[in-house]
C-alpha cells in the first residue's frame, strides 16, 4: 500500500520538524524556533482553557509569540498564564501526508504538563495540531500554518475531526489519481 509521495527522507525531516518545533522553545532557542515557519507564516490556537482563538502571523508575531512561550507567560494550548510556568510538551501520533510536490499536511497530538518545583507534575492541556508544510528551494521543511485545537474546545475538536477525516479522505484521493 502506497500512502503518499512523502519519500523516506522527507518523513524524517519532517519528524525533525516536529521534534525541534518542541525542543527548540525547551531550550530558549526562539530564532532557531521561528525559523522553522515560513516568513508569512500562520498560527491558530483554537480554544486554549475557554479563551477566544489567537492567532499569530509573520515572523515578528512569532517572534513575539516564542519569547513569551519560552518566559512562560502563554502556553499554545493551556493559554496565558498569570504566574510563568515551566512547562512540559509532549507530541504523539505524528501522521504525515505528502501532497502536490514540495507540501505535505500533518496532524500530532500535544499533552502539556507542569514540571519543577515542589509539586509533582501534572496534567494542563492536550489538543491536537493541524499543520501545512511546505518544502522551500534549499531542501528544507518549514511550518505554512499551524492550528491547535484544544480537547476542552468540545465545538472546535469536533469540526477538527471532520477537517482531519476531509483531509485524510482529499489525501486518499491524491494518491488512487496518481497511481490511475
Amino acid at each position: 500500500m502506497i500512502l503518499d509521495s512523502l519519500t523516506a527522507l522527507d518523513r524524517v525531516q519532517l519528524l525533525e520538524v516536529y521534534a525541534r518545533s518542541v525542543m527548540l522553545l525547551e531550550l530558549g532557542h526562539c530564532v532557531e524556533w521561528t525559523d522553522l515557519f515560513s516568513p508569512q507564516a500562520l498560527v491558530r490556537c483554537a480554544g486554549a482553557t475557554g479563551e477566544a482563538p489567537v492567532k499569530f502571523t509573520g515572523r515578528d508575531e512569532l517572534l513575539g509569540l516564542g519569547r513569551r512561550l519560552i518566559r512562560g507567560e502563554f502556553d499554545i494550548a493551556a493559554g496565558s498564564s498569570v504566574a510563568p510556568l515551566r512547562c512540559r510538551h509532549l507530541l504523539s501520533n505524528i501522521t504525515l501526508f505528502g501532497h502536490e510536490a514540495r507540501r505535505a499536511s500533518g496532524y500530532a497530538f500535544l499533552t502539556v504538563t507542569t514540571i519543577g518545583g515542589r509539586e509533582p507534575p501534572r496534567w494542563l492541556a492536550s489538543g491536537r495540531y493541524s499543520d501545512k508544510l511546505y518544502k522551500c528551494p534549499a531542501g528544507c521543511w518549514r511550518f505554512e500554518s499551524r492550528t491547535f485545537i484544544a480537547d476542552s474546545a468540545e465545538a472546535a475538536a469536533l469540526s477538527a475531526n471532520q477537517a482531519l477525516t476531509a483531509c485524510a479522505k482529499e489525501s486518499v484521493k491524491g494518491i488512487e489519481s496518481r497511481r490511475s
